[in-house]
């Protein structure tokens, strides 16, 4: 396997990366998820645009070319033979440099993970709309992996957090979308979520379809008595939901779902 470690291909045993450094040390920096489909990179710029966002907030300083990365990017993907999967990209702070890390992996989302939905519960932990992390792509990912470990425990295979006052926010690694009476409704931003790439796609095809979409904020009994449910990410895209704790979705009916689901597929192809 192979990555790119400061703008250098090298083989993954032979990257060193200082134990001293922020990075290290306190998760200090960023990191894209970005998806590769027949060795072609989609939604690029979209990435480079939120990674340099959050990094003029974590005083970072972006010191490298966003088309070198994608050359980058590509080179990365011919090394590791990689035809379908995904690139990430870390951007951390190591004193005062910092460290751009680039590898590959696949995806680990299948025709059976549509075909049967995912199912979803509540997570125990609580998002603090007023800390400016939980509007970052961070290193700084914890809660997530706690809570979606014991989602995966219970046999779940997504968490859903609300916030400190009880609104529905996002999952520990989606946006989530719900829909009752054919009307589309997702979280605002200021309740204390990550604005995905795959959400700001889905709501423009929403827009374009002229179907009613409502972004404010919403409780637990808006979702659990929703007629469809489902959750976005960069990987995922859109991911049809068959039960959010014990209550249970025939995703063969999810008329809105299916809709979206065959529309952000024409993303890829134009």
């Amino acid at each position: 396997m192979y990555i790119s470690l400061n703008g250098k291909i090298i083989k993954s045993n032979m990257a060193k990366v200082s134990p001293l450094s922020e990075a290290f040390l306190y998760g200090y920096g960023l990191f894209e998820t970005i998806k590769v489909i027949d060795g072609k990179v989609y939604f690029f710029r979209e990435h480079m645009k939120r990674i340099k966002e959050g990094s003029k907030v974590l005083n970072l300083e972006f010191l490298y070319d966003e088309d070198v990365i994608y050359e980058c990017c590509l080179e990365l993907i011919e090394k590791n033979e990689l035809s379908n999967g995904a690139i990430r990209l870390s951007y951390s702070k190591n004193k005062d440099k910092y460290i751009l890390l680039i590898n590959t992996r696949e995806n680990s989302y299948t025709e059976e993970s549509y075909k049967n939905g995912f199912k979803l519960c509540f997570a125990d932990i609580k998002r603090n709309p007023h800390s400016p992390i939980v509007y970052l792509k961070s290193n700084n990912y914890l809660e997530s992996i706690l809570e979606r470990q014991r989602a995966k425990d219970k046999g779940f295979d997504e968490a859903i957090f609300f916030n400190i006052y009880d609104n529905v926010c996002e999952g520990t690694i989606s946006n989530i979308f719900f829909v009752k009476n054919k009307r589309i409704f997702t979280p605002d931003a200021k309740c204390g979520i990550l604005s995905g790439i795959l959400r700001a796609k889905t709501i423009e095809i929403i827009r374009s379809l002229g179907l009613e979409l409502n972004i404010g904020e919403y409780t637990r009994n808006h979702i659990i008595t929703s007629d469809e449910i489902f959750i976005t990410n960069s990987l995922m895209d859109i991911m049809p939901v068959n039960s959010l704790e014990d209550r249970k979705f025939d995703i063969e009916k999810n008329y809105v779902t299916r809709i979206l689901m065959k529309e952000i597929k024409k993303t890829y192809n134009g």
